[in-house]
């Protein structure tokens, strides 16, 4: 029985972790999206200060991210060369996570009393272009981030993180060949 409570305290802590390290890396890219933003508006004098909206929105992906990973979502390249399941994913996740984005801004647009038409509209900054770009600006984030993920799956994940964060001479890898 203790035996089994670790395991679910192991397994909370992971998911937690995981979590956490997902939350970080879309709230450093959305941030530095918001930041862009920030920069060329106020070359034409037009004030904007979302700041806080890149973490929540870091946050909110994160969980969706999570959530669809358990579910097995977008899993059926899964013995493909990596760059398959990879692309896939970042495909798939890019989409789900656009969904989720343009239902999410119909929803606050339609509290404020906007009509379907004009809140769905007003989802990618008011334009297809916005909407397509973001939509693109996503699936290119999502590449390395699957990429990894596909990594630590085929190598495991001590394997993989030792890789990035331990000195190599404590890896017990073969000598490079010069």
């Amino acid at each position: 029985m203790n035996d089994a409570k670790r395991s679910m305290k192991q397994k909370a802590f992971e998911g937690m972790m995981e979590y956490l390290l997902i939350s970080f890396y879309l709230g450093v890219v959305l941030s530095l999206f918001t930041v862009y933003k920030v920069v060329i508006l106020a070359e034409h004098n037009i004030d904007f200060a979302p700041h806080g909206f890149a973490i929540i929105n870091a946050l909110a992906l994160a969980k969706i991210i999570l959530v669809a990973q358990e579910l097995h979502f977008a899993e059926q390249l899964r013995d493909a060369p990596l760059i398959y399941p990879t692309l896939l994913k970042s495909f798939a996740f890019t989409m789900l996570l656009a969904l989720f984005k343009v239902v999410e801004h119909t929803s606050v647009g339609m509290f404020h009393g906007k009509s379907l038409y004009a809140a769905i509209a007003s989802s990618g900054d008011g334009s297809w272009r916005g909407t397509i770009c973001l939509i693109a600006l996503l699936f290119v984030v999502l590449v390395p981030f699957f990429g990894f993920t596909e990594l630590r799956r085929v190598f495991g994940k001590d394997r993989l993180e030792g890789a990035f964060f331990r000195p190599r001479h404590l890896l017990n890898l073969p000598p490079s060949v010069a």
